[in-house]
């Protein structure tokens, strides 16, 4: 039987594994794109939000300094991945709204999904609600 100090070593050796590939999967699928990965990453943030935020917002929730966020924003602008407007309550303020991923993207990410379905299969309800709950808790670990 593993200890708790060996299952943690397992742990972070298989997290390391597991961002390692997600980062150079999502460098491929940006430069598919013609974006690159910091791009393609604050286009998913704004999609999983799911609502407007401003750039401000934006830029605490990637933790890129501003002027950097602006270029970010203009880039996915051209590509017609966001898209700015005015606060309707405050039109001083610019909101960046996510433009739906389009059937590109979705097919960018499709294969992945579906290899990570045919793995949940292997696992009961209870041990994926596991998963979720311990993924939950370091989700915002930098």
């Amino acid at each position: 039987m593993s200890t708790r100090q060996q299952l943690g070593e397992q742990i972070g050796m298989s997290m390391q594994e597991v961002i390692s590939s997600a980062v150079l999967t999502n460098e491929r699928i940006a430069r598919s794109f013609g974006l690159n990965v910091v791009d393609l990453q604050t286009y998913g943030v704004l999609v999983r939000n799911g609502e407007p935020m401003t750039p401000g917002q934006v830029s605490q929730a990637t933790e890129l300094p501003s002027s950097t966020t602006t270029r970010v924003l203009d880039r996915l602008e051209q590509k017609g991945m966001v898209e700015r407007r005015p606060d309707p309550r405050d039109r001083r303020k610019v909101m960046v709204h996510a433009v739906p991923p389009n059937k590109d993207v979705q097919a960018a990410y499709a294969e992945i999904v579906r290899q990570m379905e045919q793995v949940h299969r292997d696992f009961t309800v209870a041990e994926l609600q596991t998963v979720v709950r311990y993924l939950d808790a370091i989700k915002h670990m930098r």
